[in-house]
């Protein structure tokens, strides 16, 4: 089965009080995050790479990367208009959705990930640690009409929650690979950066730092 990469790279931010994913965290955009891990990746493990975006800077860099690039003009819209803007992008009739504010996310678990949900049987996937599920999600064609009937800010969770007994979950070892800093209202508390390695989360009580370690302290 081949499978499409689509990296959601849209959001308007607006919890963050600004552009999140141009954001640098030690010395690199957010986005950088998702996109140098994939790039770790053996060339066999998507068909093609599509980014679905609104700004130029991440359009234009990508696009030199080698992936399809989808503009978005109307983000305003919600996570269902990427998701679809990035379905009709396509030539696969598989997906793995990733979003670009993850920055905790491992090459070797999006690998692993993809490599188990082939060999699952099931039609759909997602990560999980524990009872918690997160992205990356797949999908293949049989959920394209579910996925494009999604609207405003309702992901593919929604599709995988209709469809549990389909669905492939691959569980992680660190629940930190989960985290996006807009996931249940989780946000950068202001941006709270501590030397320039890290930054805080939630009640500003939990520091995480952004190394090659990428622990939290």
């Amino acid at each position: 089965m081949k499978i499409s990469l689509i990296l959601l790279a849209a959001g308007d931010s607006r919890r963050f009080g600004s552009n999140k994913l141009l954001y640098e965290l030690h010395g690199k955009p957010m986005y950088r995050y998702s996109v140098d891990e994939v790039a770790k990746l053996d060339t066999t493990v998507f068909a093609e790479k599509i980014v679905v975006s609104q700004y130029d800077e991440i359009l234009d860099t990508l696009s030199r990367e080698g992936y399809l690039t989808v503009r978005n003009t109307e983000s305003y819209l919600g996570i269902s208009h990427s998701i679809q803007l990035g379905l009709a992008a396509s030539e696969e009739e598989a997906w793995c959705f990733l979003v670009a504010d993850q920055p905790y996310l491992k090459a070797e678990t999006l690998e692993r990930f993809v490599e188990a949900f082939q060999k699952s049987g099931k039609s759909c996937a997602c990560v999980r640690y524990g009872n918690r599920t997160g992205n990356p999600c797949i999908f293949t064609a049989e959920y394209q009409k579910e996925l494009l009937e999604l609207a405003g800010d309702i992901g593919g969770k929604r599709v995988i929650n209709k469809h549990l007994d389909e669905t492939f979950f691959y569980d992680v070892e660190e629940e930190q690979e989960l985290e996006d800093i807009d996931e249940n209202n989780l946000q950068f508390a202001t941006i709270k950066v501590k030397n320039n390695s890290g930054f805080y989360l939630k009640d500003c009580q939990t520091y995480y730092t952004i190394d090659a370690s990428m622990k939290k302290i």
